[in-house]
């Protein structure tokens, strides 16, 4: 049996109305049947989610895994990469698509460079609006150690571009357990699951594609969502805090993971603030002190610094409380 190239890992909750777009991309990608596997976690869905991946088994080599109940996108994918057999490994949510051959310049580009993945930059499709989001990294199409592109703390460096489905991800990530995702976090998984990438692995690169389309201003979708399930940020970036924390070599990035901290945290009182209930919000500044009291005031000075005077009184109240 052919082993494929690629196995492209979606978990889909509800995506009735979208998930058709997302599979009929994958048609057109430039590979033989066998080539590309498609596995599908419909994760608990109550429409008729399942009666659209249905329509695709003949079209594609698609593996359909339902979920009774909901068990969350990282369980969901989880499970799919247990199932995945690909050489490579990527995702795409069920309410996005590719542009004609974009995964096969992906593939191309993972086995060309040798590296242990790739990331590359997409389009935001809001409406018929469509705007580039570039992957912050000067250097394109060349082997880099990862290591070497997760500072300076107060820029937007590769560990501030998390998005799983920006990527594609060798077979040994998965071997070595790269690319399992924290079960219990329902949002911000892809922030750990990304520094432990630049932590962990020998290479990376980024190439210029952007044939990935991410629907923005999908009501379903959990960052359009305001409950508690948004303050995953924080047990998220206590682990970040966690792996730093375990080996001395990675001490020095312990300033940028407390600023990406701060300004998810800003994010969160600043544009959703007004829109969660009064038990979400003393949750978040609770759990945010708390996480807070372990990091040295100096790394939290120096992570502040240049932050922004507009985006300092947001926060402050918080960050003196964990002093």
């Amino acid at each position: 049996m052919t082993t494929p190239v690629v196995s492209v890992i979606i978990a889909a909750k509800n995506a009735e109305e979208t998930i058709g777009g997302s599979l009929k991309s994958l048609v057109n990608q430039r590979f033989g049947r066998d080539e590309l596997e498609v596995i599908v976690v419909n994760d608990g869905s109550t429409d008729d989610t399942a009666g659209v991946i249905a329509e695709y088994g003949d079209r594609l080599n698609l593996v359909t895994i339902h979920n009774a109940e909901s068990r969350g996108v990282s369980t969901a994918r989880n499970t799919a990469l247990e199932a995945a057999t690909g050489d490579t490994i990527t995702y795409l949510d069920g309410d996005d698509w590719y542009a004609p051959g974009h995964l096969r310049s992906l593939t191309d580009s993972i086995t060309g460079l040798g590296v242990d993945f790739v990331k590359t930059n997409y389009l935001i499709v809001n409406g018929f609006t469509r705007k580039l989001r570039n992957a912050p990294c000067f250097a394109h199409n060349t082997a880099l150690n990862p290591r070497d592109f997760i500072l300076p703390h107060d820029a937007s460096t590769m560990v501030d571009f998390p998005e799983c489905w920006t990527g594609i991800y060798s077979r040994s990530m998965a071997q070595r357990g790269l690319l399992e995702f924290n079960p219990e976090l329902r949002t911000c998984e892809d922030r750990p699951w990304t520094w432990r990438h630049h932590l962990e692995t020998d290479s990376f690169a980024v190439v210029d594609t952007a044939g990935l389309c991410y629907r923005k201003g999908n009501p379903t979708s959990l960052t359009a969502i305001f409950d508690e399930r948004q303050l995953d940020f924080i047990p998220a970036f206590r682990s970040v805090f966690a792996m730093l924390e375990a080996n001395p070599e990675f001490r020095r990035f312990e300033q940028k993971a407390v600023r990406n901290f701060l300004s998810i945290l800003y994010f969160q009182i600043h544009n959703r603030g007004a829109s969660m209930n009064h038990e979400v919000r003393t949750k978040l500044n609770v759990g945010a002190v708390n996480t807070l009291q372990g990091v040295d005031d100096d790394i939290i000075d120096a992570a502040l610094h240049n932050f922004g005077e507009h985006r300092l009184p947001v926060i402050e109240s918080i960050v003196r409380r964990a002093r």
